[in-house]
């Protein structure tokens, strides 16, 4: 579908170069209007979008210095807020020594940054109290091994199964370069393959490095073998991917016996199993092609296949087996495990004697352990929980290669709970602490953390996760902030983050609205607020801010919205919806102006993106949908929150212009006073360049919710 734009002759840009700093830029409105599906909108600040023009330049330099004068009294705070970001914290890093075929491998986190991997053969005299050997910084352990000096650049690296040889591959021009060394003593054996992906695999005979690679744009499309000390050129091809769209993973079994290939994008994909003992032959299938949504998750457990699936009826998740020889659509599944209500399963790890699922309850991450028999088969009726911590704290399975490992290693977070490392010991059933994260100056006990739940106006209940002062009054006068994404099936857990205690000493409420959209309560949760659905994300958040009301925790003219990149587009969109709800939104990179992005050829977006927020310039439907909640053309002519956005010319995947159409439409629309509310817009070359926006948001917004105070 072409749409059609009609202009009127050239006017001057903008008259902020004859406007003094103290008054808000003001982008001179183009006429032009864009036809499409016989709907014309006026889009006035079109122009704006190409922000390598030398008058959009002059625009942004305008704009900064409008949010200069209006930040300049914030000065003292923003100094405070860095000097508390800069404070010493300790070095301790959650990396502890990992277990592998009799050598524990080391990754020494240098404070200052880097790291060096190393590797020790196992001794009992180097087990410390929890049975790990205890790292000491700047003093190696004996016979200890430096395999890498400096891992900066290293971002994938595999042990061949004889253990005499590490394979690392190496950021490079155009892809990673792959290096093979004598792990005994650093000799480089190979360096042959460039232009490849960070996936390593070894065959059984260590004779052969599988690895990907990766396209003229990126994208990890074959599967080649590299025999070891020949050229590049005589790589065997095992598998191609002609789907530009889709990207292939390798992931070698615990056991050593295969090599899973995953093909993989939002609109389908497949699963191939390859035997390491026999690296010649082409990839068997086993799920056949799957399209219209991603293949199931795969699992090799040694004797057979665990599979995570979707019941199409209930759309509950379910962990199911089946025999390794299957080829095709998975028709010959063996229900073990199906998800309770409130629950979905994300992932699950085989080991010789247990089986770990990653999972979510009332959207809160969890791993459960299942025992196996002899057999093989689960012990359903033995369940363990691994690392069990808070109400609202996260367990995460961390990497545990080795197939017969009886203890299983996880990472706690939360609100309250600063990053935890522990291993789950299967014999005793108690979760041993590794390592903890020192936040100098925390007290737990000084906080309490909740979750709750909203009701949104269609009866979807919504979590929330909440932070605040111990001894904060309930009386409906405290000041919130409130964040969320709700978007491409990402989740925002609780963690002890600087930023919330910033909020949190100053008598601030903290709390994650958990909308749909996101990834929280799973894939159902994901399409229920995605596309067509989209306005449930903005109504989810406005229940959650409705629900902090009701119960007395926050006062209703004192809520912020904190949103980043989609999440800017959520905190638009919930203002739209409820501007009296809210008194100010500070926003990252936001998607504010997400039809235009969609319908600027200019934009380049990836099949997640389209698939998210669908086509506009050829589906009508997708078109009228996004016309319906898109913030910038949406906003009505009431007084509205204060606005604080930032965003980035370049380094970013948002369009600078996405915040620079919205902040100049609010500004032509609103009723509030400029005084009072004023909406900013500072803009930087790229993230990272020209000062830390991020602390002068968060003072402006502290400031804006009337908490600069500590303890207040």
């Amino acid at each position: 579908m072409t749409q059609h734009i009609t202009a009127s002759p050239r006017v001057p840009s903008s008259r902020a170069a004859q406007r003094s700093p103290l008054l808000p830029p003001a982008p001179v409105p183009r006429p032009l209007d864009r036809t499409l599906f016989g709907d014309t909108v006026h889009v006035p600040y079109r122009w704006l979008r190409d922000y390598r023009s030398s008058e959009v330049t002059a625009h942004f330099a305008a704009e900064n210095a409008y949010t200069d004068a209006r930040t300049a009294h914030l000065a003292p705070l923003i100094s405070d807020l860095q000097a508390a970001a800069d404070a010493p914290v300790s070095p301790v890093g959650l990396t502890a020594p990992v277990l592998l075929d009799g050598w524990w491998y080391i990754d020494r986190c240098d404070p200052v940054g880097g790291s060096t991997l190393s590797r020790v053969r196992d001794h009992e005299h180097l087990h410390g109290p929890a049975g790990v050997p205890v790292i000491e910084q700047g003093h190696l352990l004996e016979g200890e091994q430096i395999l890498v000096e400096d891992c900066r650049t290293m971002i994938g690296f595999a042990v061949s199964p004889d253990s005499r040889l590490l394979a690392r591959a190496e950021a490079a021009l155009g892809g990673c370069r792959l290096i093979v060394t004598e792990a005994a003593t650093g000799e480089v054996l190979d360096s042959a393959v460039e232009g490849a992906g960070p996936d390593l695999v070894f065959s059984a005979d260590s004779q052969h490095l599988l690895h990907t690679r990766l396209d003229d744009l990126g994208r990890r499309h074959e599967v080649r073998s590299h025999r070891l000390g020949t050229t590049a050129r005589e790589d065997a091809l095992l598998l191609e991917e002609p789907d530009h769209w889709a990207q292939l993973e390798l992931t070698r079994s615990r056991d050593g016996s295969a090599l899973l290939i995953r093909s993989d994008s939002p609109r389908g994909g497949e699963v191939w199993l390859t035997d390491l003992a026999a690296t010649a032959g082409p990839p068997r299938s086993l799920t056949g092609r799957v399209t219209g949504t991603t293949p199931p998750l795969l699992e090799h457990a040694g004797d057979r296949l665990l599979v995570i699936h979707e019941d199409r009826g209930t759309r509950r998740s379910v962990l199911s087996e089946t025999s390794l020889e299957t080829t095709g659509a998975l028709t010959d599944l063996q229900t073990l495990l199906t998800a309770r209500e409130g629950e979905h399963f994300e992932s699950v790890e085989a080991f010789a004697g247990v089986i770990a699922l990653q999972l979510r309850d009332q959207g809160v991450p969890a791993v459960r352990l299942i025992p196996r028999r002899e057999d093989g088969s689960l012990d359903a009726g033995a369940v363990q929980v691994a690392g069990p911590g808070g109400e609202l704290d996260a367990v995460r399975l961390e990497p545990a290669p080795a197939w017969g490992s009886r203890r299983i290693r996880c990472r706690l977070d939360g609100f309250l709970t600063p990053g935890t490392l522990v291993e789950h010991d299967l014999e005793t059933g108690e979760s041993i602490e590794l390592l903890r994260e020192e936040h100098p100056g925390f007290d737990p006990e000084r906080y309490v953390a909740h979750r709750l739940w909203a009701t949104s106006p269609d009866g979807t209940l919504v979590p929330i996760s909440l932070l605040a002062p111990r001894d904060l009054p309930r009386d409906g006068s405290a000041p919130a902030v409130l964040f969320g994404n709700g978007a491409f099936g990402t989740t925002t857990d609780p963690r002890l983050r600087p930023e919330f205690r910033t909020f949190a000493d100053r008598g601030v409420v903290v709390a994650i609205a958990h909308v749909r959209g996101g990834g929280e309560m799973g894939p159902q949760w994901h399409r229920q607020g995605r596309g067509a659905h989209k306005q449930n994300s903005f109504a989810d958040l406005v229940a959650c801010a409705d629900l902090l009301v009701e119960t007395g925790w926050v006062s209703p003219d004192r809520i912020g919205l904190i949103g980043h990149g989609a999440g800017g587009l959520l905190a638009a969109g919930a203002s739209n919806l409820a501007p009296d709800r809210f008194r100010a939104l500070l926003t990252v990179m936001p998607l504010a102006d997400p039809l235009e992005a969609l319908l600027d050829p200019d934009v380049m977006l990836t099949l997640e993106e389209w698939a998210e927020w669908g086509d506009p310039a050829e589906d009508e439907a997708t078109y009228r949908d996004l016309r319906g909640y898109t913030p910038t053309e949406n906003i009505r002519a009431e007084q509205y929150p204060a606005v604080y956005a930032w965003t980035a010319h370049e380094g970013t995947e948002v369009p600078p212009g996405c915040a620079a159409t919205w902040i100049a439409t609010l500004r032509d629309t609103v009723t509030s006073s400029p005084e009072e509310r004023p909406i900013l817009l500072r803009t930087m070359p790229t993230p990272g360049t020209g000062g830390d926006p991020r602390r002068e948001g968060v003072a402006w917004l502290l400031d804006q919710l009337g908490a600069t105070t500590l303890g207040a």
